[in-house]
């Protein structure tokens, strides 16, 4: 029993479709806005906090003491300029791990304010900060030294390649690999 002239399937279905047609027109409306938005954000160049790098540097290295208690390192670096420059960034994670002696875990974030690389490995300056601050003395003994650093040889060959220096350290057992690229 129909109850009202709407209830028609006739006319009910001429409802259904108007309220499709003004679904669509506001879709319509919308999506040239959207295209149009996406278009000029792809457009943006990307932004770097030191600029395009020209090269790029991951390493990596773990170690296992045969006396208990272990160690490593993982990071990146990204150096502005060919031979030498004026801008760089760097992020190292580390930790150490000595079986009822010692144990620390941090982040260092280099800011690189001059590098060369002409001398066969990057010697860098600059400044660096270290997460969380607690660990601002351990963090820092191993590399670069201090919180502000002038000159200091990173051991990073400035060459391209893949270096894995295997169990570098001696004694423990472990690995440690280096990859540079050069972007021109």
């Amino acid at each position: 029993m129909l109850t009202n002239a709407y209830d028609t399937p006739h006319v009910r279905g001429d409802a259904e479709k108007l309220n499709l047609f003004r679904n669509s027109r506001k879709l319509t409306a919308i999506l040239p806005i959207a295209l149009v938005a996406f278009m000029a954000l792809s457009l943006v160049p990307v932004t770097h906090a030191y600029g395009k790098a020209n090269w790029q540097v991951g390493l990596a290295g773990t170690g296992v003491f045969p006396t208990g208690g272990s160690f490593g390192f993982w990071g990146w670096c990204a150096f502005v300029g060919v031979s030498s420059g004026g801008d760089g960034d760097c992020q190292v994670s580390q930790y150490l791990h000595l079986v009822g002696i010692f144990t620390g875990t941090c982040e260092e974030s280099f800011s690189i304010t001059s590098w060369a690389g002409t001398g066969g490995t990057f010697v860098i300056s600059g400044t660096v900060t270290v997460v969380p601050v607690s660990q601002t003395a351990f963090c820092l003994s191993f590399f670069p030294g201090s919180a502000t650093f002038t000159g200091v040889d990173t051991g990073i060959p400035s060459a391209a390649g893949h270096c894995n220096f295997g169990a570098l350290f001696g004694s423990p057992r472990g690995e440690f690999q280096i990859q540079v690229t050069q972007i021109s």
